[in-house]
């Protein structure tokens, strides 16, 4: 059986050969030298060229039919491609006038094919649905294409220091597993080795293009035939934009609405800067939410950063605008306060003084007294001992009177006297002459001048207070109208410096 396989074999090699633009069946000499066992088949060996020093070359090509987002959180994305591989097995040349389609799995394992695999892919699989998803195709010279459908998930390293304005560099790696550059090498086809699908659309990203590369890598076994398919994408930042920039932004000129509040509207003001605050906080959290965690400063990181700056510095200024003004109201009391005091004795001066405030207004007022108040003098009884009674018990009862309406100076002044001097005004050279009215004449008196001077001291406190108060409001507002363009023509600047480092200047 083996003998007419192997002349059936002969007797179409040397037929004419067509090239061929449908497929066949395998033919079963084929199909009996496949079955003949290594023998005459050694499917565990590479293709023997024309002599034995030469290496079997195996072009690869690449349709990609659908690519899906880019995870950061998991650095990876997901690829569903159709991996095309060529190679030349004169074993299995033929004399048919079309190529050969294999499409049964068991006639496959009996073939020789490269072993390929990818090295940075963390799950791989073939499509089983609803037939095995490959074919094998057979030239007559024995050039053979296997086509075969692979999903996998591929692993990609993402630099996020641009996030979310980044645009990323991902490789797909291929090698071959057992077979070193001595036996075997691997190459890109020539002409468009990686094509795909134009309709591939994702959610957050665009491919802007396709490069194919080798990764050629000495190892400790041996020099190992690389090949990469190099996917440069993009970053749609719309959603971005309109999701963290836009919202953010507002925040941040909506903290600026407290410039224009009243410089004593503390609560508002302090409500609107913590509020703010919060929700940029907020924001900042659901930014992060889905990044991995890194040990470089992100693009977003950033901004945030710069956002609630400008916050707390909205909430920085109103500290210093209601300090300015309550330091200028300060001063205005602590002067008034030391006015006071430098007009006020001492403790120890304080008698002194108080009985020559009280000598000045007992030498007016006697006088007065003297040309208005009618005098009283005691009777004169034969009784001497009944009128000295009757002349004390008057005297006591008056000075009792007038002690207690008199001015607190005049007490203080004879507060460490005993008994009251010949110079009373209510004794004249010793005698009881008692001025009856004079008393209450000289209490309203001194209640009206007290009162005036009370007056006269609280209206020109709250003189001062009110000026010190429209000076401190005043310093106040200008600190206010200052920062309403400062703030802004920082944040401007802050933004086109941002823009532009990381949109044309930082790689």
């Amino acid at each position: 059986m083996l003998l007419v396989s192997s002349i059936f074999l002969l007797l179409y090699r040397n037929s004419p050969k067509v090239e061929a633009s449908r497929s066949e069946p395998v033919p079963i000499y084929l199909d009996n030298l496949l079955n003949a066992g290594r023998q005459v088949y050694d499917n565990q060996s590479p293709p023997v060229q024309h002599d034995k020093e030469e290496v079997t070359v195996v072009e690869l090509a690449m349709y990609i039919e659908g690519m899906s987002s880019f995870r950061t959180q998991t650095m990876d994305f997901q690829l569903d491609v159709y991996f095309q591989q060529f190679w030349r097995d004169p074993r299995l040349a033929h004399n048919e006038t079309r190529r050969v389609l294999v499409k049964d799995k068991a006639v496959l394992h009996k073939m020789w094919k490269p072993d390929v695999y990818f090295a940075n892919a963390r799950i791989a699989e073939f499509h089983e649905v609803t037939q095995p998803n490959f074919l094998v195709w057979i030239q007559p010279d024995g050039s053979i294409l296997y086509d075969t459908r692979i999903s996998m998930v591929v692993v990609c390293t993402l630099n996020l220091e641009k996030w979310p304005l980044d645009s990323q560099r991902c490789h797909l790696r291929i090698l071959s597993y057992a077979y070193t550059t001595e036996q075997l090498v691997i190459k890109w086809k020539e002409d468009e080795p990686i094509t795909r699908n134009p309709n591939i659309a994702m959610s957050d990203m665009h491919i802007v293009d396709l490069y194919p590369g080798l990764c050629d890598g000495n190892y400790s076994t041996g020099t190992w035939s690389c090949v990469t398919a190099e996917f440069f994408v993009k970053r749609e930042i719309t959603h971005h934009v309109m999701q963290s920039y836009v919202p953010t932004t507002l925040i941040v000129v909506i903290s600026w609405f407290s410039f224009w509040l009243d410089v004593e509207a503390v609560p508002a003001r302090v409500s609107l800067a913590i509020t703010t605050l919060l929700t940029l906080s907020t924001q900042a959290n659901a930014a992060r939410m889905a990044l991995p965690e890194v040990s470089y400063m992100k693009a977003i990181d950033v901004w945030m950063g710069a956002c609630m700056m400008f916050v707390f510095g909205v909430m920085i200024e109103f500290t210093i605008v209601n300090y300015a003004q309550r330091q200028v109201m300060a001063s205005s009391l602590e002067s008034v306060k030391s006015g006071n005091a430098e007009k006020k004795p001492s403790r120890g001066d304080l008698g002194a003084h108080a009985r020559h405030l009280f000598l000045r207004l007992r030498t007016n007022e006697r006088q007065h007294l003297v040309e208005a108040a009618p005098v009283v003098q005691p009777p004169q009884n034969e009784d001497a001992e009944a009128q000295e009674e009757v002349w004390a018990e008057q005297k006591e009862t008056n000075l009792s009177e007038v002690w207690k309406e008199s001015d607190p100076a005049e007490r203080l002044a004879h507060w460490n006297e005993k008994e009251n001097d010949a110079s009373s005004p209510l004794m004249g050279n010793g005698r009881a002459h008692v001025r009856y009215g004079a008393a209450e004449k000289m209490k309203n008196r001194k209640c009206n001048d007290s009162s005036r001077k009370k007056e006269k001291w609280s209206s020109a406190i709250k003189q001062i207070q009110k000026h010190k108060k429209i000076a401190g409001r005043n310093r106040a507002k200008k600190i206010d109208q200052t920062s309403r363009w400062i703030f802004p023509l920082t944040f401007i600047i802050f933004n086109l410096t941002y823009w532009i480092y990381y949109l044309y200047w930082k790689e």
